[in-house]
């Protein structure tokens, strides 16, 4: 066999046994999850305040308090990020163990973003930093600010 030919036959091998290894860890992995634990949100004929599946607790979008509205971007993002806290307390988890967050603002005027920014860097924990996305949307109830997060939990 030439050597292109054994190293193309090496590069098959190789590939089908990553498939193969691949398939087995995914196989394992649906296995071990038991069903999601689901936490009645305010409203919960609609949606759940959070979902633990996989090792990872997502939450619901969490705005500011609605009594309040109309109020301010750094207002409504303190009021957010002390639901998520509360989220993270109920089910055992602390600010480090979040892997991401999106931010939804209403309207991502440079003085908005940095309104929500001083906030949010004050309140986020510097040893576990998740990932972040931050996007303009167009929300309901005067909300100027909605965050949705992800943390890994061990159970």
């Amino acid at each position: 066999m030439g050597g292109n030919q054994a190293n193309s036959a090496a590069l098959i091998i190789s590939g089908a046994i990553l498939c193969a290894l691949i398939s087995l860890v995914t196989a394992n992995k649906q296995q071990q999850f038991p069903p999601p634990i689901r936490a009645p949100g305010i409203k919960a004929w609609r949606m759940s305040k959070y979902v633990i599946y996989g090792g990872v607790l997502r939450t619901q979008g969490l705005c500011g308090d609605f009594t309040k509205m109309p109020s301010g971007t750094a207002q409504q993002t303190a009021e957010a990020l002390e639901k998520l806290d509360g989220i993270l307390i109920e089910a055992g988890l602390a600010r480090k163990n979040l892997i991401a967050i999106t931010i939804y603002i209403a309207d991502i005027l440079p003085e908005n973003f940095e309104e929500m920014n001083q906030v949010y860097d004050k309140w986020v924990d510097p040893e576990g930093l998740p990932t972040r996305l931050c996007v303009q949307a167009k929300m309901g109830h005067n909300a100027a600010v909605e965050i949705r997060a992800e943390a890994f939990c061990c159970g």
